[in-house]
């Protein structure tokens, strides 16, 4: 008798499956002993469910009310500790931070990125990558004033795309991360490019879709088995397309800088690090072509959708709050005047824009819950056990709208960060809006002089109003990536 292998197969197939799941039921019931408290979860799925419920913030400060600072939650196959409070998160990010600063395993990360770069390694991968990239970043003016003329160009740019609006309702948004990306491509290849140039407006598009489907491939991060699944239900596919897509931009910036680099004579960060691969070598893991392109990657990601976020919800919170709006325009006139463009060295005497800029990083909390952090081996930390492998959030989100900190944290208030004397105070509860410890934002100090000049030069100019005088944009953000505006427009009226 014929055997038949198409049925054969087909049950072999079956039984492979229903034995898989048996295990990831098995595996999702076993805990072990002594680990954060936390709520029970269904099998396979774990605490998925009780995610879909509402938003994700206000569940996790529940459960925090519930369990402590320090709770456990399954989601999908992946266990997940969750770290709340002040005093817990500098515990463990700062005062531990050897054991607290690996990234977890990603089958969402794309495989050409996956362990290379800044953002998605570990180890002495990553510290070395980084120490290259924050002093070469250093020497080109990353955080220094020499920044500051090519931010300003780009400002020039950006201000007379918003005049030509004539006080249309607008949504600034793509514009911004267009600009942003722009700041990006001067330190990195050393020229900006035309808002119209093609190539340019591929690549702001396909870092602007990958922050959008990075939160649907976070479903992959929980499930990891869903990506077998045929077609590309979760954009999956389509998010590694992307990524492939800016790496070969990337790689020709790459070979483009190769073909005219003069190694004494370097004009941007491609070329300082073409310098240290001519005396370490091609194959060496920290100057090899595919760490450099996964490098420049990260580099837009730090530097663009988070800034790109916090210049929206500064127009955002100005529009809500006219008062805040003509205060701040009225610091700027008094030590700018209306004569010329804002500079880093009027920023010392502008201490309402400060404490204007430490409320929105405040109130519009970009990063709530950072960027996941992994546990390599078991750490053991407040009298509990994370086991190897977990996933573990930082809730900065639970800083932010603490009311020990900050009295009546639901309200916009400037003037929660003067004095008496009308001097900034209280900077260190803020420092955590770009997180902590070593994995503390690569872009912030760039962050901090493109918030400055952008807002100053825009209140300097114009008057936001909202797009329906009747009815005000909602302030509800979009947790994803970062937590964003909704999409909103608004009317920038020139100032006589």
């Amino acid at each position: 008798m014929d055997f038949n292998w198409t049925i054969g197969l087909e049950n072999l197939t079956v039984t492979i499956v229903i034995f898989l799941l048996i295990l990831l039921v098995i595996r999702s019931l076993q805990s072990p002993s002594n680990i954060p408290p936390g709520p029970t979860g269904y099998p396979v799925l774990g605490c998925i469910p009780l995610m879909r419920k509402g938003n994700v913030l206000e569940i996790f400060q529940n459960l925090r009310t519930q369990y402590g600072d320090v709770f456990s939650i399954k989601l999908g196959s992946n266990f997940t500790v969750v770290i709340n409070g002040v005093d817990a998160l500098n515990e463990a990010f700062v005062k531990n931070a050897d054991r607290f600063s690996d990234r977890p395993d990603n089958f969402a990360v794309p495989s050409i990125l996956r362990g290379k770069g800044i953002g998605a390694s570990s180890g002495e991968h990553w510290k070395l990558t980084r120490t290259f990239s924050l002093l070469t970043l250093r020497g080109f003016g990353f955080g220094r004033k020499i920044l500051e003329s090519k931010v300003k160009e780009e400002v020039t740019a950006f201000l007379d795309v918003i005049e030509k609006q004539k006080g249309q309702p607008y949504d600034v948004k793509e514009l911004i991360l267009i600009s942003v990306s722009n700041i990006i491509c001067s330190i990195a290849f050393g020229n900006r490019y035309e808002y119209t140039d093609a190539k340019f407006k591929r690549l702001t598009a396909l870092l602007n879709e990958n922050f959008r489907l990075n939160t649907v491939a976070g479903a992959i991060r929980q499930l990891p088995w869903l990506r077998f699944l045929p077609g590309d239900v979760f954009s999956i596919k389509k998010f590694h397309r992307n990524g492939a897509q800016v790496k070969e931009f990337a790689n020709g910036q790459i070979a483009d800088h190769r073909e005219t680099f003069d190694e004494n004579n370097p004009r941007d960060f491609i070329d300082v690090f073409l310098q240290q691969q001519s005396k370490a070598g091609r194959d060496h893991p920290i100057f090899e072509d595919a760490n450099l392109a996964a490098i420049i990657k990260d580099l837009f990601s730090a530097g663009t959708e988070t800034t790109s976020a916090m210049i929206r919800w500064a127009i955002l919170y100005l529009i809500h709050n006219r008062p805040v709006q003509d205060k701040l325009r009225h610091e700027v006139a008094t030590v700018v005047g209306t004569s010329r463009l804002p500079s880093l060295d009027d920023k010392a005497s502008m201490p309402y824009y400060e404490a204007f800029i430490m409320e929105v990083l405040r109130m519009g909390n970009i990063a709530p819950l950072s960027v996941g952090h992994g546990a390599r081996t078991d750490i053991h930390f407040r009298g509990m056990m994370i086991p190897r492998g977990s996933i573990i959030i930082p809730n900065l989100n639970s800083v932010m709208t603490d009311p020990d900190l900050f009295e009546d944290p639901q309200k916009f208030n400037p003037d929660r960060f003067l004095g008496k004397d009308g001097r900034v105070i209280d900077r260190k509860k803020m420092a955590i809006a770009f997180s902590l410890g070593r994995r503390m934002c690569l872009g912030q100090s760039l962050a901090k002089i493109e918030l400055f000049l952008f807002i100053t030069a825009l209140i300097q100019r114009f008057e936001f109003l909202p797009e329906n005088p009747d009815r005000l944009p909602p302030l509800e953000g979009v947790v994803g990536l970062s937590r964003t505006p909704k999409p909103y427009k608004f009317r920038a009226v020139t100032l006589n």
